[in-house]
């Protein structure tokens, strides 16, 4: 290291400093980040960790007890980059600082503390405000072409906004925090405040169309979930969490959809929770026919049916069928099972059954 950058971090550090070598589990192990570069920190009970230089599966590191401004970390970080001939490892800084918050996300949420606070010492922290969109997307073909951090982030900012951050997770798998201005502008356009039915159709079509940009740019089989604006600093994890489950039961109880709703999959939820035995005897005890989900045009029918709150004639619509024929249908179901879906309870009971019946059948 130049004697100029030396003495920068004498001074910086001051004497209390410690040069140690541990190895990357050790720092993982300490709650560091994966893939530890020079200029990496990390918060200790007794001071601060700066990762000085890494040699296969060891690391050499600093240890000060010195209260460190943010800035003084900022300028230690970079002096340590400098002396290794790198200044971002080929990513950009803010991939670097987006990679270690979700690193940080997937940990808590991994060990389920859904309720942990963003610290003080992640750097986006600043970046995050109240009135945040999150999106969470699921890329599932891996052998399809896979977008670069830059080229993904690029694209996301053209169709939402240059303040939206891109924050990967696991592989394949981002975090995206939009602010919700599109929402505000929506309301200023129509003079009124957006009741609460409109904000959601409004956040479906936003998620359709990050779908629809994602799959046309790079291909493959994708799925987003989308839910309410939220304070990212106190909320992150959880929403990591609650969209994880929103992907989950969407595929698993809405086969061919892609754009997956929180506030839809309420009953899906519960019902995912009864265990498998209990289902398997409700269905079998409650059916009148036990092949009757068997057939594509009564499950088909059935969906559009429920999707369109049981009105006969947008469901007809929906089918491209004469209202007398989704009439006969629903006489058929109704003959066969002795269950009328026109009637409120009747059509909890099947809507129940059909739900049952697809979860069960593809286990």
């Amino acid at each position: 290291m130049q004697k100029s950058q030396w003495q920068q971090l004498e001074q910086l550090l001051g004497d209390g400093v410690t040069a140690r070598t541990i190895t990357v589990d050790q720092w993982e192990h300490d709650g560091g980040n994966r893939r530890p570069e020079p200029g990496d920190r990390m918060k200790l009970d007794t001071g601060i960790r700066f990762v000085t230089r890494t040699v296969g599966s060891e690391l050499h590191v600093l240890e000060t007890d010195k209260e460190l401004t943010a800035l003084e970390q900022e300028l230690i970080r970079l002096l340590l980059q400098q002396r290794n001939g790198k200044t971002s490892g080929g990513a950009t800084e803010l991939e670097r600082q987006a990679r270690r918050l979700g690193e940080w996300i997937g940990q808590n949420a991994a060990s389920g503390d859904w309720r942990m606070e963003v610290p003080d010492g992640m750097e986006l922290r600043s970046r995050l405000f109240d009135g945040m969109i999150p999106f969470l997307l699921l890329r599932e073909q891996a052998e399809e072409k896979e977008p670069s951090y830059g080229e993904l982030d690029k694209a996301i900012r053209s169709f939402m906004s240059e303040d939206t951050l891109l924050i990967p997770l696991r592989d394949h798998e981002w975090l995206i925090l939009s602010p919700d201005r599109l929402l505000a502008e929506a309301e200023a356009a129509e003079e009124d405040v957006l009741e609460g039915h409109e904000r959601k159709a409004m956040l479906s079509s936003l998620g359709s169309g990050l779908l629809q940009m994602v799959s046309g740019e790079w291909g493959g089989e994708c799925h987003v979930a989308v839910g309410d604006p939220i304070d990212p600093v106190e909320s992150a994890v959880q929403t990591v969490g609650v969209l994880r489950e929103t992907i989950q039961l969407g595929r698993k109880f809405h086969v061919g959809m892609q754009v997956h709703l929180p506030w839809l999959i309420h009953l899906e939820r519960l019902l995912s929770g009864i265990p498998e035995a209990s289902r398997i005897r409700f269905v079998e005890e409650t059916m009148g026919r036990p092949d009757m989900f068997n057939d594509l045009e009564t499950v088909s029918t059935l969906d559009a049916f429920f999707a369109m709150d049981c009105n006969v004639s947008e469901t007809a619509k929906k089918l491209f069928i004469h209202r007398n024929t989704l009439l006969y249908r629903l006489d058929k179901i109704k003959q066969e099972t002795g269950l009328d879906v026109r009637s409120f309870n009747d059509a909890v009971l099947v809507r129940i059954l059909l739900l049952l019946y697809k979860v069960t059948k593809r286990k």
